[in-house]
């Protein structure tokens, strides 16, 4: 699963804090079983990304990060739950070498 990032008026964090916080407050609306499905994926990658990464980190080495940039920017995990962002197609790993979860 990958989620598309809108960073150009603000940082990632905030935006995974934004889509985090939507996601939450549209769930008990939802009626379909896919709907639902698919928004408690998303909140799941939302919440382990808003609780392990070092986000100061990663917008220090990957300035697309920052915000107010025109890059596209998606959130995955992989099969093994590991976390990654996508930056204008490039593959980056969120968890940086020396801040391990």
């Amino acid at each position: 699963m990958d989620i598309a990032l809108n960073l150009k008026r603000h940082c990632v964090q905030t935006e995974i804090k934004r889509q985090y916080n939507l996601l939450i407050s549209n769930y008990f609306k939802l009626k379909k079983t896919e709907e639902i499905t698919r928004s408690e994926a998303a909140i799941h990658l939302l919440k382990t990304a808003l609780e392990s990464l070092d986000f100061g980190a990663l917008r220090a080495e990957y300035p697309e990060l920052r915000g107010g940039g025109e890059d596209d920017v998606f959130l995955a995990a992989g099969t093994d739950n590991e976390l990654y962002f996508i930056i204008s197609g490039k593959k980056i790993h969120a968890i940086l070498p020396n801040h391990p979860i």
